[in-house]
């Protein structure tokens, strides 16, 4: 028997942005209420009981996070799905409305709707044959040159490699030059770029699984960087979201390599990570700057236990020592990469995972015990 229609509540001021939307929705086979107040918004839900919440947060009454901590406070409508959808791009607004119970934060965009409608389903149950929404684990650092890039690429193969039933694909979102195509020896044209150019409702899940090359040697799927800073100048920032969506319903696992880039575009993606991989050198400078990041995060409400310190010491045979550098960071590391002389240059040019070009060396159990670690991580709900 087919299951009834979910209700959606939108709560929207702007009359033209809320008509907009109803109508689409009303199109995919939804029931719609609508709210141009904060007040009014309230009063439907706990009247109506709606399935989903959709809430501008820019509201004539009261501010849309007020709606939201009121929502999630009252046992009628604390555990109703609900979507902030802004139409400013604002990290203390989304880290605010997260925190406070949004279970998305989008902006208005022109992915929005094809991304909202990939959303909606998930949170409605309505399609029960939905796989699991895969993990992801986002690799950075504060300072180039500390080889965020050779790490996510090998440790992502090892997870690979011994999870041969699960599906690791790795996004490469280091701009303007990607990095993960050259150490993996990839140069096809399937990349973040070409994929960002298609139309959104054509890069879905099934897209992903049919399309995005498997890399020989590495076991896991890759959407390179882009091959060039003119190409970067192509990217339209709003799409990153849709497309790392559907790869985290496509995939198992999602490794995403942000280098030292914190923006607009990396800033949604690490409050989202399951595992955050921060990578440190032993120089001081590099270390300073991890601490600024690492207290600029706590800032935007990221729980520092998903953060994974490793500091990598193959960039570098002198400098600061591991306990040197947790107290400049405040913050335990993890794991040491031992130093690796011209190894992993090596292996890099040859295009070749570190633990196959050389299996016996120390570092190739300490990128296993890495690989082991963070999924462990990954899997962990924090409250």
């Amino acid at each position: 028997m087919d299951r009834p229609p979910v209700t959606v509540l939108i709560i929207d001021g702007d009359a033209a942005s809320r008509n907009y939307l109803s109508a689409m929705l009303l199109k995919e086979g939804y029931q719609v209420l609508t709210a141009s107040l904060g007040r009014e918004g309230l009063i439907s839900a706990w009247k109506d009981q709606p399935g989903i919440i959709i809430i501008d947060p820019v509201l004539p009454d009261i501010p849309g996070l007020e709606v939201v901590a009121r929502l999630r406070q009252d046992r009628r409508t604390a555990k109703v799905p609900c979507v902030a959808l802004s139409s400013q791009e604002d990290a203390q607004e989304m880290s605010a409305l997260l925190a406070a119970g949004c279970n998305e934060y989008m902006l208005k965009s022109g992915d929005a709707l094809a991304r909202l409608f990939q959303f909606l389903p998930r949170l409605s149950n309505k399609e029960s044959t939905l796989a699991k929404r895969g993990k992801m684990i986002a690799f950075l650092s504060a300072k180039g040159g500390t080889g965020t890039s050779s790490l996510c690429a090998n440790i992502a193969m090892c997870v690979a490699s011994t999870k041969a039933d699960k599906r690791v694909a790795v996004l490469d979102l280091v701009l303007p030059i990607g990095s993960i195509a050259n150490i993996v020896g990839y140069d096809d044209r399937t990349n973040l770029i070409f994929t960002a150019l298609q139309k959104p409702e054509a890069t879905n899940a099934t897209y992903f699984k049919e399309n995005l090359p498997r890399i020989s040697g590495w076991y896991f799927y890759l959407l390179a960087g882009p091959p060039d800073p003119a190409s970067s100048t192509q990217l339209a920032s709003d799409r990153v979201a849709g497309i790392m969506d559907a790869l985290l319903d496509s995939h198992d696992y999602l490794f995403v390599d942000l280098g030292r880039s914190l923006s607009r575009i990396s800033l949604p993606i690490i409050q989202q990570a399951n595992a955050l991989a921060l990578i440190l050198g032993t120089d001081l400078a590099t270390c300073t700057l991890t601490q600024t990041i690492l207290e600029y995060l706590k800032t935007l409400g990221i729980d520092t236990r998903r953060i994974f310190a490793i500091q990598n010491r193959s960039v570098g045979l002198e400098g600061l020592t591991k306990p040197e550098a947790e107290k400049l960071i405040g913050l335990p590391i993890q794991v040491t990469i031992p130093y690796l002389g011209d190894n992993l240059t090596v292996a890099n040019n040859r295009h070749e995972p570190f633990i196959y070009r050389f299996p016996n060396d120390a570092t190739s159990m300490a990128l296993r015990q890495v690989a082991s670690q963070v999924l462990e991580l990954s899997e962990k709900q924090f409250r």
